[in-house]
């Protein structure tokens, strides 16, 4: 079965953890919202009804103190004539009263607040005295505008109905619905309280009927009233609801985004490790959304690198040298194997010569080959030296004894030593030349192998050049002979173990390839200095004493 990668679940999950939730949440708080929008409606429309049906009833009586007030100043005027001209003033100031008119108390209604239909108008009595009362036209006019005024912004149907249901005022002139509303109204209605009345669902209506005058007001909340406070109210839901999942969803995201890059960072380490590079790290893109986990698994890792590719490291420089002391181990094989053998097979040839008695040998025959023997012999032991210093060099172990060493009788007895094969030197030493402090065997050990080496590689039979002054103070001794070139990659590698130059480059093949590495090393142990100087045509070292008698 094929795996998801890490994003793919965390969408799943998103999907199946939050998405789904959010919107079943969101239905079922719509419908919540919508059951609670449905009684704000209900209450809203009571309210209003209620509130609609005190304002008349202020309003009603604020008219009806006005009119008793009118009343109660004409029973100060004795004159007719005054009292109309009176009302006239009083009807141009006060535009909501109309045709003021005196008439007998035994004419007054019993109901206060007459509606006329015809005349748009409520008719108001107040008594003036035991015979007569003042009669005043409220213009509806004015409550209709009052009304229209008030509720402009409300969408809702007010109408304002007398004792007979006959129209007094509305702000929905032309509404249909008043002829239904005023069919559903309870025959028996709530005096002074507000009170819901309607058989659609969703168009709540309220009626208030006032106790005097016995109207009635209406608010109807029309379909359209209704679903628009819905549609708004599930908007805002809706809204809130795609505002948060966005936020989550983008919070996921980024964070899903960085534990992938970073995720991805670990693979490809990972990756890396099993191929074999173990110097890669983990670069991890680091934010507030980086779990501490994946900080510290990198932090680890990096770790481990780097601890294997130390180890790998160490086993390399390790398979390097055993590879090394292989090659050296096969090498000194070869060359003890090798040089042993001629020096071994003189000694035996001239000793064997010697003790034959078959044959007469002369005397200057016999001491020729006993010569010959000691040289050999002189040989085995100066290359079995050579062994045996290596490993002292090798582990920084050499044991000296430094001695007060006359520099000239040293090197004149080296040179003595290596002419025995009748080489041409050129020695030429300077008379102040000062002292030094060494070890003579080692001293002795270091000239011979330079003098050896200079026969051995010297061309054209040129004499060999050896100067040993005194240059800035210090003693020195140059050995210089006739080479052919050197390739520079060469030159880097004459003081290593077991190098030698191409054969066809030599006059001789004998020789272990330990002699310059041996140089090196016992110079190193007495403080001189070894300088090597070489171009297409000469070769030439330099030894300069550090440690010297002043």
């Amino acid at each position: 079965m094929q795996r998801l990668k890490i994003a793919q679940q965390i969408i799943i999950v998103l999907l199946f953890a939050v998405l789904i939730p959010f919107v079943t949440i969101g239905l079922i708080i719509s419908n919540i919202s919508q059951q609670s929008v449905r009684r704000e409606l209900n209450y809203s429309a009571l309210e209003m009804s209620r509130t609609i049906g005190e304002n008349i009833q202020a309003y009603l009586a604020y008219s009806q103190k006005k009119l008793d007030e009118v009343s109660s100043a004409i029973t100060f005027i004795p004159y007719a004539t005054d009292r109309a001209d009176y009302l006239t003033e009083i009807e141009s100031k006060d535009k909501s009263f109309k045709n003021f008119e005196i008439v007998e108390l035994k004419d007054v209604p019993k109901d206060d607040y007459l509606f006329n239909k015809n005349e748009s108008s409520i008719s108001l009595y107040s008594q003036i005295n035991d015979e007569y009362a003042l009669c005043a036209k409220l213009d509806v006019m004015y409550m209709q505008n009052a009304v229209s005024e008030r509720y402009k912004e409300e969408k809702r149907q007010i109408y304002i109905l007398s004792n007979d249901n006959a129209l007094i005022a509305t702000n929905a002139p032309n509404a249909p619905e008043l002829s239904r509303l005023v069919n559903n109204l309870p025959s028996k209605r709530s005096v002074e309280k507000a009170d819901l009345f309607n058989k659609y669902k969703n168009q709540p209506s309220a009626y208030y009927t006032l106790e005097k005058p016995s109207w009635t007001v209406i608010v109807n909340t029309t379909e359209n009233i209704t679903n628009a406070t819905i549609d708004k109210a599930r908007f805002r839901i809706i809204l809130a609801l795609t505002l948060a999942a966005f936020f989550i969803i983008a919070m996921v995201g980024f964070y899903t985004f960085y534990l992938y890059i970073n995720i991805r960072q670990l693979f490809k380490g990972i990756i890396a490790i099993s191929k074999g590079s173990y110097e890669r790290k983990i670069h991890l893109l680091k934010s507030a959304f980086t779990p501490h986990e994946i900080v510290f698994l990198a932090k680890e890792f990096n770790y481990m690198a780097k601890k294997i590719h130390q180890s790998y490291h160490d086993l390399s420089e390790k398979n390097i040298e055993l590879e090394r002391l292989n090659e050296f181990r096969t090498n000194l094989v070869n060359a003890i194997s090798h040089e042993f053998r001629t020096p071994l097979t003189s000694i035996v040839g001239y000793s064997s010569r010697l003790l034959r008695h078959d044959i007469k040998i002369d005397e200057q025959t016999r001491i020729k080959s006993l010569k010959i023997i000691k040289q050999q012999a002189q040989r085995l032991s100066r290359m079995v030296e050579d062994l045996l210093v290596v490993p002292d060099i090798e582990s920084f172990s050499i044991q000296l004894n430094k001695v007060e060493i006359n520099l000239a009788e040293a090197l004149e007895n080296s040179v003595l030593y290596a002419n025995s094969n009748n080489s041409n030197f050129d020695v030429e030493i300077s008379k102040d030349l000062k002292e030094v402090y060494a070890d003579s065997d080692r001293l002795e050990q270091v000239l011979i192998n330079l003098c050896d080496n200079a026969v051995k590689y010297n061309q054209d039979d040129e004499p060999i050049k050896i100067v040993a002054k005194n240059v800035n103070g210090r003693p020195c001794v140059s050995i210089k002979n006739k080479s052919l070139p050197i390739p520079d990659d060469m030159k880097e590698k004459l003081f290593d173990k077991f190098i030698r130059m191409d054969c066809e480059l030599t006059r001789t093949t004998r020789g272990t390839g330990l002699g310059l590495y041996i140089v090196k090393g016992l110079c190193a142990a007495m403080d001189i200095d070894l300088i090597l100087d070489c171009d297409d045509n000469y070769f030439n070292i330099m030894l300069v004493f550090n440690d010297y008698v002043e």
